[in-house]
């Protein structure tokens, strides 16, 4: 039987600073408003707060995945953002079934495997795409096991 090669899918990873404090109960918010758009517009991805930062992958179809980035660089509640990778992932959907998975790594929480902090802090916006794409997916399987 042959096998079917996967669509290729759109991927945008982007890294933000919050210009605002949030709660547990507004990243909850956060993620109900974006789960709901994202399962309308058929996106996957992956949001991580860590060290007072966001890392996010959104994948799908690319006028979508850039109409949502769009919408977050527009969005108030967001400084400093940099695109950290846009293009086509020809392995399909990384995060397949998650119109927007979570988690959150405290301060003093240890980073994955291979990952560290320098003068006390992760810096997003210094990861190319690939290692952005590796500190997502390793955080995936952290928050499937916690």
């Amino acid at each position: 039987m042959a096998r079917e090669k996967a669509e290729p899918m759109y991927q945008l990873i982007y890294t933000s600073e919050p210009t605002v404090e949030f709660s547990s109960q507004d990243i909850r918010e956060l993620l109900a408003v974006a789960r709901a758009r994202n399962k309308i517009s058929l996106i996957t991805g992956m949001l991580v707060f860590c060290d007072r930062q966001f890392l996010q992958v959104l994948e799908g179809n690319a006028p979508d995945v850039i109409r949502t980035y769009d919408r977050i660089a527009a969005d108030a509640r967001h400084d400093n953002l940099v695109a950290l990778h846009r293009g086509y992932s020809h392995v399909g959907k990384t995060f397949t079934g998650m119109a927007m998975g979570f988690h959150s790594l405290a301060l003093n929480e240890n980073l994955p495997a291979g990952f560290s902090r320098e003068d006390g802090r992760v810096n997003f916006a210094h990861f190319d795409g690939l290692q952005a794409l590796e500190f997502l997916m390793a955080c995936r399987e952290q928050s499937a096991f916690a």
